[in-house]
C-alpha cells in the first residue's frame, strides 16, 4: 500500500510516497529528470517479497515537490534529503535502520547525503554510478542542452522516442507514458539535475564514503563509469547484472531485489520459494 506524504523543508516543499512498515526502510533516490515514481514498480515488489519498507522522495523541482528558479547542487539535494528525514524520524514515521538507494543522479545524491551525515545512513546502495573525471565533466556541461518549451510539438519528440518509442520490450505503454508525463511535467527545469552532477566532483567524493555501499551495475553506458566509482570507495559489494540494458527498475526487479536482501540481512521469499 502506498501513502503519500509533503514535508515543508528550508528550501520548499518536498513530496514522498511511502510504501509499508518495518524497522528496516529504504529511501529511493530517483534519477532526473523523473520524479519519484520511478520506482514505484520496484518498491510494490519490494514489500511484497520482503520485510524492508520503502520511501521513494522528488527531488526539489521534480514531480510533486516545490518548484525551484535555479539550479542546485548535489550537495544542496543531499542537504534537503536530510532534512526530510530528520523530520520523518522526529514524527514517528520513519524508524530503524535507513539504507539509501540511488540510480544515475541520485546515487550521487545518497553518497553525498552519507557522507554529511554518516551516523544517520545505515547502508548505501549505487544502481550504477554516473562518474565522470573533471575532462569529462567540463565537455558535457559544455555541450549540455536546456529544456526548452515552445510552441512546436518537435520539443516533445526526442523524450517521446527515448521513453515510449525505443522503450525497453516488456515495459508497459501505460508505464512508459507515466515517465513521459514525468519528463513533461518537468521539462523546463529537467536539466537542472544533469548540471548538478556536471559540476559533482565525485573523485574527491567518492572515497570520503564511510559506509560499505552495495553497487549493483547492468549493461549501459554507465558500466564503466560505476567500474570506475567502485575502484574509489574504500571498499564494497559488486554485482554484475549481465544482459539487463534498460527499465532495470520496472523489469529486473526481482534480480535487485534479491542482492538488496542479501545485503540487508533480511529473507527474500522468492528466493526461498525457489
Amino acid at each position: 500500500m502506498r501513502k503519500n506524504f509533503y514535508i515543508e523543508t528550508k528550501l520548499g516543499q518536498v513530496h514522498g510516497r511511502k510504501y509499508g512498515q518495518s524497522d528496516k526502510t529504504i529511501i529511493c533516490l530517483h534519477p532526473m529528470p523523473y520524479s519519484g515514481g520511478y520506482y514505484d514498480t520496484f518498491c510494490n515488489d519490494l514489500i511484497s517479497q520482503t520485510n524492508i519498507a520503502a520511501i521513494s522522495l522528488d527531488m526539489l523541482g521534480y514531480g510533486q515537490s516545490s518548484k525551484i528558479k535555479e539550479t542546485i547542487s548535489i550537495e544542496d539535494y543531499a542537504f534537503n534529503v536530510i532534512e526530510v528525514i530528520k523530520s520523518l524520524k522526529d514524527s514517528g514515521e520513519l524508524s530503524g535502520d535507513i539504507t539509501l538507494l540511488g540510480f544515475h543522479t541520485g546515487s550521487a545524491i545518497a553518497n553525498e547525503i552519507a557522507i554529511i551525515e554518516p551516523e544517520l545512513i545505515n547502508k548505501v546502495i549505487f544502481v550504477t554510478y554516473p562518474f565522470f573525471d573533471a575532462a569529462k565533466r567540463a565537455e558535457l556541461l559544455g555541450s549540455q542542452t536546456k529544456g526548452a518549451i515552445d510552441e512546436s510539438i518537435d520539443c516533445l519528440k526526442g523524450m517521446w522516442e527515448f521513453t515510449i518509442t525505443n522503450r525497453s520490450k516488456g515495459i508497459s505503454i501505460e508505464r512508459a507514458y507515466e515517465n513521459f508525463i514525468d519528463q513533461v511535467k518537468n521539462m523546463s527545469v529537467s536539466w537542472y539535475g544533469f548540471y548538478s552532477m556536471f559540476n559533482y566532483p565525485s573523485e574527491e567524493r567518492l572515497p570520503l564514503l564511510q559506509h560499505v555501499p552495495l553497487i549493483v551495475n547492468d549493461t549501459s553506458s554507465l558500466t564503466e563509469p560505476t567500474k570506475i566509482a567502485m575502484a574509489l570507495v574504500h571498499s564494497s559489494e559488486y554485482v554484475e547484472l549481465e544482459d539487463v540494458k534498460g527499465g532495470i527498475f520496472e523489469l529486473n526487479t526481482d534480480q535487485i531485489i534479491e542482492h538488496v536482501s542479501r545485503y540487508l540481512g533480511e529473507e527474500h521469499w522468492l528466493s526461498v520459494l525457489s
